[in-house]
């Protein structure tokens, strides 16, 4: 195989042109593969996050609520900031999980909660143990495996629990942030908000980071500029040309995750048909069929 270089393919990024003479399975491997894309409001929240785990302990540590609608990046984001801080092994072998992942029990049910935190940080235990034998286990292996942040993905799950429950829930997360100088991500949709309001001296530690919805702006054709540069074609698309850029944002929802469908359909349908470059008709047939797929059917009247 011959080496590829930038200067052939300016258009591509480097690992992308490398995939020029990859086989067929292999460049659809690729592209599928959940590559990260930078824009200014993702790479701000990383850094943003990213200084959590270095700052200073203390008595009242800050937190921070990451709101985006779904398929909006959230996901691909914080799976990145956990990326960014593996596990590693201290000198006796013992893991230390600097950043730890959770996702928010569907219920707002304390037990839940610190089974949910033991089993992220690979404990055994009884998930049917008393709540108070579960939070005291989760505060051990939390110090112990020197943990100063924690991602609860989905906080406003917990909205569908009882007033009560809710309550009680926030004050376990509160004291694990207190007793364990421990940061705490809060991930999910705008109800994000309303979830971490109910303990009214817990939320003022939060600082809101928000992944909005795109507009048809500079930063857009940033994006899409992007995701051509991981298209393993010969030539370029030119998907920052207004008439093909205009096509995509009439499509989508202004969702990332919406955009990545749309130049997913329209690349394999290229790399399939052994095609070089997307045309206007390639991608404007990619946009019909990603709306066709989001159309609800309506209930015939009987």
């Amino acid at each position: 195989m011959r080496s590829v270089t930038m200067n052939q393919f300016p258009h591509l990024h480097e690992a992308t042109a490398q995939m020029l003479e990859a086989s067929l399975p292999e460049k659809l491997e690729f592209v599928r593969s959940n590559h990260l894309f930078g824009y200014p409001a993702y790479d701000h929240i990383l850094r943003d996050l990213q200084d959590l785990v270095a700052f200073p302990r203390s008595l009242k540590p800050e937190c921070r609520a990451v709101i985006a609608d779904s398929d909006n990046g959230k996901t691909t984001l914080t799976r990145q900031f956990i990326a960014n801080n593996p596990i590693v092994l201290d000198e006796a072998g013992y893991p230390i999980t600097k950043v730890l992942w959770v996702e928010t029990p569907a219920s707002a049910d304390e037990r839940r909660l610190y089974s949910a935190i033991l089993s992220a940080l690979n404990v055994t235990h009884r998930p049917d143990a008393p709540p108070a034998r579960l939070e005291a286990l989760a505060h051990e292996e939390l110090a112990v495996q020197r943990t100063s942040v924690l991602v609860l993905d989905e906080l406003h799950a917990m909205l569908n629990s009882p007033a009560r429950q809710q309550k009680q829930f926030m004050a376990s997360l509160k004291r694990l942030s207190n007793m364990r100088q421990l940061s705490i991500v809060a991930c999910g949709t705008v109800d994000v908000s309303r979830a971490l309001a109910i303990d009214t001296q817990f939320v003022s530690r939060f600082t809101r980071l928000a992944l909005p919805r795109w507009q048809a702006d500079e930063s857009f054709l940033k994006l899409l500029a992007s995701f051509e540069r991981l298209m393993p074609l010969a030539r370029p698309s030119n998907l920052t040309a207004p008439k093909m850029a205009l096509e995509v944002f009439k499509s989508c929802d202004g969702t990332i995750g919406s955009v990545r469908k749309i130049t997913l359909q329209a690349v394999e349908r290229v790399l399939k048909d052994g095609g070089e470059r997307v045309t206007f008709e390639i991608l404007q047939g990619a946009c019909q069929s990603f709306t066709r797929s989001r159309l609800v059917t309506a209930p015939r009247p009987s």
